[in-house]
């Protein structure tokens, strides 16, 4: 129950935090450096341009 209300309080006050639903508790991974690479990687990759053939190798691609 304490969990509980300290998770309201911080959504209450916009406290950003990782949720069940970022981070899942139940997982047999619990390699955390690698869980939270998945995360950045999956980040990077969604802001990266994509590479198409023109913007490649264009210069103001580079």
């Amino acid at each position: 129950m304490r969990a509980n209300k300290t998770q309201h309080l911080l959504q209450e006050n916009d406290v950003k935090f990782w949720g069940n639903d970022i981070w899942p508790g139940n997982s047999p991974d619990l390699n955390v450096a690698e869980c939270i690479g998945s995360i950045i990687t999956d980040e990077v990759e969604t802001k990266m341009p994509s590479e198409t053939e023109y913007n490649r190798y264009h210069e103001d691609g580079l």
